[in-house]
C-alpha cells in the first residue's frame, strides 16, 4: 500500500512538473519578443520598476512581522499607482517569476521515491514536503497581504483585475499564468469569506448615509432612480439586508432586497410602487402613445398592486397581520473579485431566519426573479427555425391566431412572430398581447425547464435558485413592463418558491441528479395548446 501511494504521488507530481516545464519553456521562448512589445507600449520604464518592486517584496518577506507588513503595504501602494497596462505586466511577471519552484518539486519528488521503503512516517513527511513545494511563492505574498489593513479588500479587487486581464489576453501562456493567480486568490478568499466570518446587517433609511448610498449604487437588478426610490426600498414592509466582512467594514458584499406582502407577488410594478411611471416611460421609449388607462384592463392579475392593498407605506409602523409572504426581488453580489464564491445562498438563509423570528406566522418565501437571456435565446432559435431540443416554436393554433392580423403582412408566421419580438409591437395592441401570451409563456417555460448547460439550468438565475433548493413555481406575464423587462424577457418574470422543509432535498436532487423541481402550473405550460 505504501509503495502504491508513493507511485501515485510520483505519477501526479511528474505530470505537474511536466506541465510547469512546458510553461517555463514557452515563457522563455516568448520573453524576448514580449519584452520588446511591452517596452514599446510603456517605453520600458515601468517594466524594470515592476521587477524591482517584486524583488524587493520577496526578499526576506518572512524576516519578521513588521518587515512583512511594510513590504506588503509598499506593494499595495505601488500597484494602485500604476496604469492598467502596467498592472497587467506586473501580474504576469509575478506569476512567471514567483510561482512554483519546479527544481524544488523535482528534488522533493526524487527524495520521496528514494525513501518509499522507509515506512509510514517517511511517506507522511514526503507528502507534506510535496504540498509545500507545490505552493506558489506569490500565494505567500497574498497571505501576508491579507493580514495588513485593507489587505483583504485589495486582494478582492486584485482578483477582479486578474479575471479581467485573463479574459482580455488571449495568449496561451498568459492564460495559464492568470489562472495560477486566480486559483491562489480564489482559494484564500474561499477560506476568508465563509458565512461564520460575515456580518448580517439590516439597512434602513436611518442607517449611515454612505451605506445607503452604496446599496443604491450597487443595485444591479432594478436600478434605483433617486433618493425617494431607495427610501421606499428600505422603508415599511420592505427589508434590505447585507453581508459585510470584518476586514471590509462598511462595504456591502452581497445585498438582498425583500418585500413583505400579503401574497406571492406576480409583478415588480407593485413592489417598486411606480406602476404609472413605468407605463408612461415605456410609452415614451417605444412611442406607443398610450397611457396607463389603456393597459389597465389587459391583465388585472399581473398589473394590479394587490401586494400593496391595505399596506400604508407612508406610515412608520407595520401591521404584522398583513405580512403573509416574503419576496426576494433583488440579490446583488457587489464584488467582482468574489465571482464564483457563493454567498447569496447564505444571505437568503440568514434573512429567512431573521424574518421567521420577526414574523412567526410567515410561511411563504419566494423570489420574483428576472429572466436574463430569454429574449436573446428566443431570437436565436427563431433564426434557426427551431429549438435545440426539437420543440416547435409555434404550434398550428398559434400560427393561425397570428395570421388573423392582416396588418402584419403576408410573411410566414415565424417571421411575423420574430418581427413582433424584435419591434415590441405586440405590446401596443391589447388583443395581440393576449395572442402572444400563450406562445411566450410556453417558450419561457421551455427555456427555464428544458434548456441545460452541463446538465444544469442554462439560465444563471434559475441555476442559482434551483441549486439553493427552490421550486420553479410560477411564470408571470407582464411582470416587468419596463423597457429592460421587454428587452430582457418580453415582460416575464418567474417565482422560485422556497419550501423550507424540502429545500435541502430539492437542492441535492438538482445538483446530484440534475432534476428540476417544477410546479404543475409550469409543467402545464409545456403542453401543446388546445
Amino acid at each position: 500500500m505504501e509503495g502504491n501511494w508513493i507511485m501515485a504521488l510520483a505519477f501526479c507530481s511528474k505530470k505537474i512538473v511536466t506541465g510547469l516545464k512546458l510553461v517555463i519553456n514557452a515563457s522563455q521562448r516568448q520573453s524576448a519578443s514580449q519584452l520588446d512589445m511591452l517596452t514599446y507600449l510603456i517605453n520600458g520604464k515601468k517594466v524594470h520598476s515592476g521587477n524591482n518592486i517584486l524583488q524587493t517584496t520577496f526578499s526576506d518577506i518572512n524576516a519578521n512581522l513588521l518587515t512583512s507588513e511594510e513590504k506588503c503595504s509598499n506593494f499595495i501602494r505601488y500597484y494602485k499607482t500604476i496604469s492598467p497596462d502596467e498592472q497587467e505586466i506586473l501580474l504576469c511577471n509575478l506569476a512567471r517569476n514567483y510561482g512554483i519552484d519546479t527544481q524544488n518539486v523535482v528534488a522533493v519528488l526524487n527524495a520521496a521515491l528514494s525513501g518509499q521503503d522507509r515506512g509510514q512516517m517517511q511517506i507522511l513527511a514526503s507528502s507534506e514536503r510535496m504540498r509545500q513545494a507545490l505552493k506558489p511563492k506569490f500565494k505567500l505574498l497574498f497571505s501576508h497581504i491579507g493580514k495588513v489593513k485593507d489587505g483583504v479588500k485589495f486582494l478582492v479587487d486584485l482578483r477582479a483585475d486578474v479575471l479581467k486581464f485573463r479574459q482580455k489576453d488571449q495568449t496561451e501562456l498568459n492564460g495559464v499564468l492568470y489562472q495560477e493567480l486566480n486559483t491562489a486568490l480564489r482559494d484564500l478568499l474561499l477560506l476568508w469569506f465563509t458565512v461564520g466570518l460575515l456580518n448580517l446587517e439590516r439597512i434602513t433609511w436611518t442607517a449611515s448615509c454612505d451605506l445607503v448610498e452604496k446599496v443604491s449604487m450597487y443595485e444591479a437588478v432594478h436600478k434605483v432612480k433617486n433618493w425617494e426610490d431607495i427610501k421606499r426600498r428600505v422603508g415599511p414592509y420592505r427589508r434590505c439586508y447585507i453581508f459585510t466582512h470584518s476586514s471590509m467594514p462598511r462595504e456591502p458584499v452581497v445585498v438582498l432586497h425583500t418585500a413583505l406582502t400579503q401574497e406571492i407577488s406576480s409583478s415588480i410594478q407593485g413592489i417598486l410602487r411606480n406602476v404609472r411611471l413605468r407605463y408612461s416611460s415605456i410609452a415614451d421609449d417605444q412611442t406607443i402613445g398610450k397611457g396607463l388607462e389603456y393597459f389597465s384592463g389587459l391583465d388585472e392579475k399581473n398589473v394590479r398592486q394587490s401586494d400593496s392593498d391595505n399596506m400604508n407605506f407612508n406610515s412608520d409602523t407595520e401591521d404584522p397581520e398583513l405580512v403573509k409572504a416574503a419576496i426576494f426581488y433583488s440579490i446583488t453580489s457587489t464584488q467582482k473579485g468574489l465571482q464564483g464564491i457563493d454567498l447569496g445562498y447564505y444571505l437568503i438563509k440568514s434573512v429567512v431566519s431573521k424574518l421567521k423570528s420577526e414574523f412567526p406566522d410567515l410561511s411563504q418565501f419566494s423570489s420574483l426573479s428576472p429572466i436574463p437571456g430569454f429574449r436573446d435565446w428566443l431570437l436565436l432559435n427563431l433564426n434557426r427555425r427551431g429549438s435545440e431540443a426539437g420543440d416547435p416554436i409555434l404550434y398550428p393554433s398559434e400560427m393561425e391566431a397570428l395570421a388573423r392580423y392582416k396588418w402584419l403582412g403576408s410573411s410566414p408566421p415565424l417571421d411575423k412572430f420574430k418581427h413582433l419580438i424584435v419591434s415590441h409591437e405586440w405590446y401596443r395592441d391589447k388583443e395581440l398581447m393576449q395572442v402572444m401570451k400563450v406562445p411566450l409563456m410556453r417558450l419561457c417555460a421551455q427555456y427555464l425547464y428544458k434548456q441545460k448547460r452541463r446538465n444544469l439550468a442554462l439560465n444563471p438565475v434559475a441555476n442559482f435558485h434551483l441549486g439553493n433548493g427552490a421550486v420553479l413555481w410560477r411564470i408571470n406575464f407582464l411582470a416587468d413592463t419596463s423597457l429592460n423587462g421587454l428587452n430582457r424577457s418580453c415582460t416575464m418574470m418567474v417565482n422560485y418558491r422556497y419550501y423550507l422543509e424540502n429545500a435541502d432535498a430539492n437542492s441535492r436532487n438538482y445538483l446530484e441528479n440534475f432534476q428540476i423541481n417544477a410546479s404543475s402550473d409550469v409543467l402545464d405550460l409545456l403542453k401543446e395548446p388546445k
